[in-house]
């Protein structure tokens, strides 16, 4: 019984013995998770900027232009500077080849993107509208996050752990064991997702000519943490 005891191990629980240190005593390991929903109050939007011309400067400043009229319209959205990154700029000649293999300039083309964070979900409709009218040729992508996020990835965390001492008591008793003291504690695994995997867009009705603003179904957004332990066993 002592020996069978001391290699206990649960299932599903060898990729969290990694790195993790084993006592020589009869012991268990035992791994958790936890998991806090909510629905998101947040939401940070990349907007993709691009504009050709002749030579790289024109270019360029039409692009800077473009972004600078979105970023003139943010304080209306009530967005701070902690908030925008709009840092990133890519100019590069376009250049194709003839049916002989001649190099030919299609012109030059200066992009750029923004990042922010709205913080009023109820206005996404109108925001992705001011980028648009701003210039940008697209949005790079929509990612749902809660305000909460450090105390809801917190109460993943307790929840992770009772998860795993919970596990470790359970398949201990069925041995006639009692858990005993924490021996170690192996690293936390945080993730974050939504309940569709993207963000998940309505459609934008059209009849005859007015324009009904779009929907945006709102995912709930989870955190997920995951922790492995290792507990001394006592007969």
């Amino acid at each position: 019984m002592r020996i069978l005891i001391a290699t206990l191990l649960l299932l599903g629980c060898s990729a969290a013995l990694a790195g993790t240190p084993l006592p020589d005593t009869p012991h268990i390991v035992a791994s958790g998770q936890g998991k806090a929903t909510t629905k998101p109050d947040t939401a940070r939007i990349t907007f993709q900027f691009e504009q050709r011309a002749p030579q790289p400067l024109p270019a360029k400043q039409a692009v800077d232009t473009a972004v600078n009229r979105l970023l003139a319209g943010l304080d209306a959205y009530g967005v701070a500077d902690d908030d925008i990154t709009a840092s990133s700029l890519d100019a590069s000649e376009d250049i194709d080849y003839d049916d002989d293999g001649r190099r030919k300039s299609q012109g030059f083309v200066a992009a750029r993107s923004v990042t922010v964070l709205l913080k009023d979900v109820d206005r996404l409709n109108d925001f992705l509208d001011t980028g648009l009218a701003a210039g940008a040729h697209g949005i790079g992508g929509i990612e749902f996050e809660s305000s909460r996020k450090e105390a809801l990835r917190e109460q993943a965390r307790q929840e992770a752990v009772a998860d795993a001492r919970a596990k470790a008591a359970e398949m201990a008793a069925a041995f006639g064991a009692r858990l005993g003291a924490v021996y170690s504690i192996g690293s936390l695994d945080s993730r974050y997702g939504d309940q569709y995997g993207a963000t998940s867009l309505d459609r934008v009705e059209v009849s005859g000519s007015r324009t009904r603003p779009g929907r945006y179904l709102q995912p709930e957004v989870a955190y997920t943490e995951r922790v492995s332990a290792v507990f001394e066993l006592q007969r």
